[in-house]
């Protein structure tokens, strides 16, 4: 079994190369789910507009501990979990999100889509008007970290090409990140 997070901002194609990924890498004696952390948030509060702080921090919080249960549950059946939504752009992030695991690995798959901006904002466009996505943050945000743990891709071909690289990346041990590098936190 597999845990492949795939971290990148809004409109970086997270959904699409993880639907093919799922696809690609299924096999007779292989079985991947795409799991998405903002699916969970929305079970919560479909419109991702919030009263307050608190409320959304509770939420947030709730989204992502079910999140974590059912990559879990899903790593216990022995199914490979594809996970998105999560942010992955420190040491912290990582750390987090694997302390809310029960189900120990001794190492995971991490990649950073990155395309280039101009087309996140083209891809944004396509989809629509989104008062909520404030693209320029974060860009910033990710040309601002310092250190990249697991493995950087710019996804700049078509999805299809793209994630036949993204599966020749996870067949050659590419992108790998050793949880122990993460337990002092």
């Amino acid at each position: 079994m597999k845990l492949i997070l795939i971290d990148g901002g809004p409109a970086s194609g997270k959904n699409t190369l993880g639907t093919l990924l799922v696809q690609k890498l299924t096999g007779p004696n292989d079985e991947f789910i795409l799991l998405d952390l903002d699916v969970y948030v929305e079970r919560i509060n479909p419109s991702w507009i919030w009263d307050d702080r608190q409320t959304e921090k509770t939420d947030q919080q709730k989204a992502r501990k079910d999140f974590a249960q059912d990559i879990d549950k899903y790593l216990q059946q022995g199914i490979s979990v594809i996970a998105i939504g999560e942010r992955f752009l420190t040491k912290e992030d990582i750390v987090d999100f694997i302390q809310r695991l029960k189900v120990v690995c001794s190492t995971y798959y991490l990649y950073h889509l990155s395309p280039p901006f101009e087309l996140r904002k083209r891809r944004l466009e396509q989809r629509g008007p989104s008062l909520l996505i404030d693209l320029d943050k974060d860009q910033s945000e990710r040309d601002s970290n310092a250190k990249w743990y697991g493995y950087v891709y710019e996804n700049i071909n078509s999805p299809v090409e793209d994630a036949e690289n993204m599966m020749g990346l996870i067949q050659n041990n590419r992108g790998i990140i050793d949880a122990s590098l993460f337990e002092e936190g």
